[in-house]
């Protein structure tokens, strides 16, 4: 594993290489005053930073400590070099060099293409071609394992088209994104889905970022056009490329032609079957949006409650009613939901029945509120919602309603009762110690030990240390293995925490090293006791 590459590419700005564990990996790193400020690494660790960033960090101030000492230069630097060097020899030599110098060649084209002529309509076009042709992209190299992969080239021009809208020339930044989505777009296209998925889609998505920063410096109308007539391209079809296509539409069209903007809109939408599918959702989101941008919330409120069939335009309509306290209306569109013959999931009828609690409260709707929250917690314990369920009692009904409430959780199979966690977490709420302390002892298990001891050691140590006890020896009968002997020790440290629980927790660890003896890794880790 070593860093195969390592190169400043701006005053503060440097990329690496590195060869992992898992291929080649691209590092970016951004410094101010000497400090990292801003870093990436296309390495799949979790963690962040991961360990190639202060390597790379590492590598930049040895690098930078060598300064012109390094090299067989004697310390002399470029300027001195070439100073006493014509025009001509320079050119020839520069011209040579980039013949076989990939990064010179590119860094030529980056410095000078703003003034090379092509018979291009756009002079970046072939230059940036080129340079796509030339990736390698055969499945030795790696590229179908990482998720993203880099292209330092692409990368290149993009911090070009950058550099020139710092520069004020908007004109040349146009040209160059156009030109790395044209050509991009077309290579990913040719090279097949299987490997294009591999590169991260900013790519696709970096140029129109750049294009959105530079709207108002440029012909509005060109670029509308342009963005109409591109995007109809086959090797859009499918892509980033295509929704940032319209992003930047809406943009350019709040200035040039709305109304093209939204026509476009519903032409794609008349041409979907199914108006609750993603696609129908995405065009939609679009055009309300697009309606919002423009200051007309009346047309974007009306197109969505004109499809509620999308749930997620439901969902935001019932909110805008509750927060208008329009509950009735708001009541209306959930209960349509809620009686559509179970075709929702529960998952999205709970939602459903969330926000009608949320009405029942504000209404003040006693029964209601009961019988939503009973909803919750009819066949499982939680915790917010239990505390409102209890509420709507007085406190001589409430005790009847929780004995029922238990008893539905720790309903048995025939003669054999199972452990129930909510019947568990109920007696927990209830503040029923005693009651709890029996019931685990009825259910003894380690888990359930550890999970309520808490609630009940206070009030009764001394059986709960009893427990300890019994769960400790019969794990440690039935488990072999450090990591079992690791969970006995914590399970000794829980006890050793309960009121007396130090010299009996002590008392048992001595006893178990006595009885398993033959387990050497067992007594080493208890003599940590």
């Amino acid at each position: 594993m070593s860093i195969v590459e390592l190169r400043q590419t701006a005053e503060d700005e440097w990329k690496a290489k590195y060869q992992g564990n898992h291929g080649l990996y691209t590092i970016r790193i951004t410094t101010a005053g000497g400090k990292t400020v801003k870093f990436s690494c296309t390495c799949p660790s979790d963690y962040h930073p991961c360990k190639h960033i202060p390597m790379i960090e590492k590598a930049i101030a040895r690098k930078l400590a060598g300064g012109v000492k390094q090299g067989n230069s004697g310390g002399l630097k470029v300027e001195e070099a070439i100073a006493k060097v014509s025009a001509e020899m320079l050119r020839k030599f520069i011209v040579k060099q980039a013949r076989y110098n990939e990064d010179l060649r590119n860094a030529v084209f980056l410095e000078f293409a703003v003034s090379a002529k092509s018979a291009e309509a756009n002079k970046y076009s072939g230059i940036i071609r080129k340079t796509l042709a030339e990736i390698d992209v055969s499945q030795d190299d790696g590229y179908f394992y990482e998720e993203t992969m880099e292209i330092d080239a692409l990368d290149d021009w993009l911090d070009k088209a950058k550099d020139c809208v710092n520069k004020q020339e908007y004109g040349e930044a146009i040209l160059i994104c156009k030109a790395c989505i044209e050509e991009y777009s077309q290579w990913l296209y040719n090279v097949g889905d299987e490997i294009s998925q591999a590169f991260s889609e900013r790519y696709q998505s970096a140029p129109f970022d750049i294009l959105e920063g530079v709207v108002k410096h440029a012909n509005k109308r060109e670029l509308f056009d342009y963005c109409l007539a591109e995007m109809k391209k086959k090797n859009y079809a499918g892509t980033v490329f295509y929704d940032e296509f319209h992003r930047l539409l809406a943009t350019l069209a709040l200035k040039v032609d709305p109304d093209t903007f939204v026509a476009l809109q519903d032409q794609l939408l008349a041409n979907i079957a199914d108006k609750t599918s993603d696609e129908a959702k995405t065009v939609l989101r679009r055009k309300i949006d697009f309606y919002r941008r423009l200051g007309q919330a009346g047309k974007a409120k009306e197109l969505l409650e004109e499809n509620i069939q999308i749930v997620s335009f439901r969902l935001e309509v019932v909110e805008n009613k509750i927060s208008k306290r329009d509950f009735g209306a708001a009541k209306k569109f959930i209960n349509e939901v809620l009686h559509d013959d179970g075709k929702r999931g529960h998952y999205l009828n709970r939602t459903w029945c969330k926000l009608l609690l949320d009405i029942a409260q504000k209404e003040n709707d006693a029964p209601a509120v009961k019988e939503l929250t009973f909803g919750f917690i009819k066949d499982g314990f939680e915790q917010k919602y239990y505390e409102i369920y209890k509420a709507t009692f007085a406190p001589e009904e409430w005790a009847a309603e929780r004995e029922k409430l238990y008893l539905r959780y720790d309903k048995g199979d025939g003669n054999k009762k199972y452990f129930s966690n909510s019947a568990a977490d109920l007696l927990v709420a209830e503040g029923e110690t005693e009651r709890l302390l029996n019931y685990i002892e009825e259910h003894i298990s380690h888990d359930n030990l550890v999970k309520y001891h808490k609630a009940f050691a206070a009030a009764y140590p001394e059986n709960t240390l009893k427990l300890f006890e019994r769960v400790i020896v019969s794990y440690a009968e039935k488990n072999i293995g450090r990591s079992h002997y690791e969970y006995v020790f914590s399970l000794l440290q829980k006890m050793a925490k309960v009121k007396g629980g130090k010299k009996e927790a002590a008392d048992l660890a001595a006893v178990l090293r006595l009885r398993h003896k033959g387990r050497r890794a067992m007594l080493e880790i208890l003599q940590r006791l």
